[in-house]
């Protein structure tokens, strides 16, 4: 048997015994945090089993990332510092109480997967603006701004007006190019006077038939970008009946219509004023030789 003071030749050294000592520590410290089974517990619950503490995750830093509710059994994902829920999988507490599936933080607020209703203002981090592909709009989109051109609506073509009441619809020249109707009232109006109107210069108006020319158009993209490629040759109308606006401007003035500042057309709903004065004219000439008729006794 060793003799007192000798056991440190029959066994390891100090040394060696505080180097496996330290071993020992470490690895308790790290098997800590690592061991899952730490706080591991089945606990029984309403319609099932609950197995706690085997699904808290907990990242490099120290905070939670998951963990399962010890009531419920919901899986809940924590925010980058692990003190803030912003999922939950299972029993929903913010979007339906009592009710299970998943639920989100967007922002400051919480969503049902599967049972919400996304409208265009509810999307978030959507851009300001950004280049729209072709599409179509009812009129009632269109609230603001401005349409250069109508081409491409054939309704205006093809549809026949029903209702009660129509207009001839125009287009004003205000900011804004609106479309109206023609109105006459004399709650419209003001500074009325009785224009006169010759009516030799309605008798000069000269009736013609003619060809439209022909219009030409090269391919362009949604934007009015031109495109390679030839131009489109669009035959105009024949045989149209009708006046030459630059002979009306030198008669009657009155129903001709300027585009910057050049004649460009005729207001074919105004003829019909003017011919009023050739109609008054033309009966009261006729009145006048209904009654010398017949002061000489004819049968008019």
């Amino acid at each position: 048997m060793p003799q007192p003071g000798q056991l440190g030749s029959q066994f390891a050294g100090d040394d060696w015994i505080a180097r496996k000592l330290a071993d020992f520590e470490r690895l308790l410290r790290e098997y800590g945090p690592a061991n899952i089974l730490a706080t591991a517990g089945i606990n029984v619950i309403p319609d099932g089993v609950l197995v706690n503490g085997l699904m808290q995750f907990k990242r490099p830093d120290g905070t939670v990332g998951v963990s399962v509710d010890p009531t419920t059994g919901t899986f809940v994902a924590y925010n980058a510092t692990g003190t803030t829920p912003v999922a939950r999988f299972g029993s929903l507490i913010e979007t339906a109480p009592a009710e299970y599936g998943v639920e989100v933080l967007v922002g400051s607020t919480w969503v049902r997967l599967g049972n919400q209703t996304t409208t265009w203002e509810s999307v978030s981090g959507k851009p300001v603006t950004f280049p729209p592909s072709a599409h179509t709009h009812v009129g009632a989109d269109i609230t603001s701004g401005t349409v250069p051109q109508a081409d491409g609506s054939q309704y205006g073509w093809t549809n026949n007006v029903a209702g009660t009441e129509f207009y001839a619809v125009w287009v004003g020249n205000d900011g804004g190019f609106h479309f109206g109707r023609n109105v006459s009232s004399e709650r419209y109006k003001e500074n009325i006077v009785t224009h006169p109107v010759d009516p030799a210069n309605v008798l000069a108006l000269r009736p013609v038939r003619y060809d439209r020319k022909a219009t030409y158009r090269f391919p362009e993209d949604a934007d009015g970008n031109r495109l390679i490629g030839p131009e489109q040759k669009i035959e105009g109308a024949k045989n149209e009946y009708g006046l030459i606006a630059e002979e009306v401007a030198q008669t009657l003035p009155e129903i001709v219509t300027y585009y910057g500042g050049v004649v460009d057309g005729v207001r074919y709903d105004l003829l019909g004023v003017a011919l009023l004065p050739v109609v008054q004219a033309q009966q009261a000439q006729i009145d006048k030789l209904t009654a010398a008729a017949r002061a000489h006794g004819w049968d008019v």
